[in-house]
């Protein structure tokens, strides 16, 4: 048998409130263990306290947070031990965090930050550390990491970042990884290498990972045991094989349906949003964004079905439902299918080449994109799809004009680098951008509120009553409650701060949004009602998109054509069925392959409406 090398016991957190006064209960006995050798998901939709689950092991939660239970580790419990102890005691729990570019020193070197780990608790010399830092570069997929040592986190790609603090996690050998959405901003093969990666570790170490996503999709063919999180509490827990085969909780079955894969035209997203935690429904806490819902439900907190189906719902255990992930679908036109493809364009690009300067070589350049030519019609969406350090992302700068170019960038026709600097302006302000990271294109000094006013501002709106009012319908039109336009953007989830990035680019009533990995951040079920909000804008008030990510499943749900990106250049671009169908080109052939789709039992793309099983009369 396993041994536990971590296990959360009655675990319950409560934060402090904004603007302090009393504390907010965010989690509510967790119990979930962590056996050496394996890997335990911890799965829910963003603000359902994964992150603090995580955090609370480590103790890294803020000043005046209250935390009972207890976190073991190797037989020690995390909670009771001092300051001092704990520092030695977290060299052998590595930690790779949500966010690389906020979790990375941006002044110091990627090799140093690797190496400081290890010489902190392995008493390693500089050279020591240095040869480490090459060999775990080396491990996690970082090409020449030699060179690459002495480069700063500015330098790498979003995807690249994020192996770097895998390497940098994985530096003084520990006993565990709590991984907190380690796959979050990486193309799928990157993923996939990541995610062999710790699995090599496991086996070759024992080491045993906390895994944790919103996205259940990612952990389907790694994860042993898994643990479904909602509101602070868990709602269904165990082996993740009998979970994958049939899972017994509503909540577990909407976020498996909510997966975006190959072939599905509706996607499911959940109804409603998470209750605010002092005020949580006396019974299950689901209810109230349940399809089966009951008045039992409401009369107190479910019990655990039993030894044998471990899930706390009072309307199951019942016969065992449809995995949501088998469910059919039918085929629905693309979001720009009303754009006729023989009008003008909206948006053409020219051969359109980027060049970066070589670090540490004066004078010479090396080509980020390469004579990149497309074409963007209203009402329609271009996706733009490729690993890491494809491309992707200059081709999106160079579209808003961030970055210098050469060939040509049309606007209705006309060159937007030739226009006056007045008419230049209101061009570019036709093009609004939603960025990967939104804590680095959100001002940290601007309340949310403020924020989603400045365009509406600079659109000439001045009414402080009606700015409040327009700001409200903004957030509520990208699933937000309107209370949140008080709070900084660091007092929100990731997926919320992904949201009110996508709300700001709306504010200007742009034509043409570039999404640069809209949905990195978000939750599968916030990422399903983004998707369709998007599809319906697009056609309801024809906005364009140019829709950039490593999601191949939710870029071919909302793309009319598909453009794929491999080292600057487009190797292939098609529309989205024939791409689907036929790929002409290797390297499409194996996004394409990788990139989760509807089946039916016998495994074949199918037809038919989504929906939930029902619960038995």
């Amino acid at each position: 048998m396993t041994d536990t090398v971590l296990q959360l016991q009655a675990l319950s957190v409560s934060l402090p409130a904004h603007g302090g006064g009393r504390l907010v209960p965010v989690l509510d006995a967790l119990d979930l263990q962590v056996r050496a050798g394996g890997m335990t998901a911890l799965v829910g939709e963003s603000g359902s306290g994964k992150t603090v689950a995580a955090l609370a092991a480590m103790r890294l939660l803020p000043r005046g947070a209250r935390t009972s239970g207890q976190v073991r580790f190797d037989g020690l419990d995390l909670l009771a031990q001092d300051e001092r102890r704990m520092r030695r005691l977290r060299g052998r729990i590595g930690m790779v965090f949500q966010n690389p570019l906020s979790a990375l020193n941006p002044s110091a070197t990627v090799g140093a930050q690797v190496a400081e780990g290890y010489r902190l608790h392995e008493n390693g010399s500089r050279a020591q550390a240095r040869r480490r830092a090459v060999e775990l570069l080396g491990e996690v997929g970082i090409p020449d990491p030699a060179r690459r040592l002495d480069d700063y986190p500015h330098q790498f790609s979003g995807g690249q970042r994020q192996r770097v603090m895998i390497a940098a996690a994985l530096a003084c050998d520990p006993r565990v990884l709590i991984a907190d959405e380690p796959t979050t901003g990486l193309d799928p093969l990157v993923a996939r290498q990541i995610l062999a990666l710790l699995r090599r570790l496991q086996q070759s170490h024992r080491l045993g990972v906390l895994f944790i996503t919103h996205d259940l999709s990612i952990v389907e063919a790694h994860a042993d045991r898994l643990t479904v999180l909602y509101a602070g509490r868990a709602v269904e827990w165990g082996g993740a094989g009998r979970f994958f085969a049939a899972p017994r909780h509503p909540y577990s079955q909407a976020l498996l349906a909510a997966v975006p894969r190959l072939g599905q035209a509706a996607l499911q997203g959940i109804p409603g949003r998470l209750p605010d935690p002092l005020l949580l429904p006396p019974g299950c806490r689901f209810a109230p964004r349940c399809p089966h819902h009951r008045p039992p439900c409401d009369d107190g907190y479910p019990p655990a079905l039993g030894d044998a189906v471990e899930a706390a719902c009072c309307l199951f255990p019942l016969a065992p439902p449809v995995p949501a992930r088998n469910m059919n679908v039918v085929h629905a036109p693309p979001a720009g299918a009303a754009a006729r493809q023989d009008d003008a364009a909206l948006l053409a690009l020219e051969r359109v080449t980027v060049r970066h300067p070589v670090i540490g070589a004066r004078r010479r350049t090396a080509p980020a994109l390469q004579e990149v030519s497309l074409t963007l019609h209203r009402g329609e969406c271009l996706g733009i799809v490729g690993e890491s350090g494809s491309g992707k992302s200059t081709l999106g700068r160079a579209i808003l004009h961030m970055l210098r170019h050469d060939g040509r960038i049309l606007l209705d026709g006309q060159p937007v680098a030739d226009l006056p600097g007045p008419e230049r302006r209101r061009a570019r302000r036709r093009i609004q951008p939603v960025f990967q990271d939104p804590r680095e294109s959100l001002n940290p000094r601007l309340r949310i509120g403020d924020a989603l006013a400045e365009p509406l501002r600079l659109g000439g709106l001045f009414d402080r009553a009606r700015l409040d009012r327009e700001v409200a319908a903004l957030l509520a039109k990208v699933g937000l409650d309107p209370s949140l336009a008080g709070r900084w953007p660091g007092q929100v989830s990731g997926g919320q701060a992904q949201r009110v990035a996508v709300a700001r680019a709306l504010a200007a009533r742009p034509e043409i949004v570039v999404l640069d990995e809209p949905t990195s951040a978000l939750d599968v079920s916030t990422q399903a009602m983004l998707l369709t909000l998007l599809r319906d804008l697009a056609r309801s008030e024809h906005v364009a998109y140019v829709m950039i990510s490593h999601d191949l499943a939710a870029v071919s749900w909302l793309a009319d054509r598909i453009a794929v990106l491999k080292d600057g250049r487009v190797v292939e671009a098609a529309d989205t069925a024939t791409l689907l169908a036929h790929p002409r080109h290797a390297y499409s052939a194996a996004l394409v392959a990788t990139a989760p789709r509807v089946q039916d039992g016998a495994g074949q793309v199918a037809a038919g409406p989504v929906r939930l099983p029902s619960p038995p009369a």
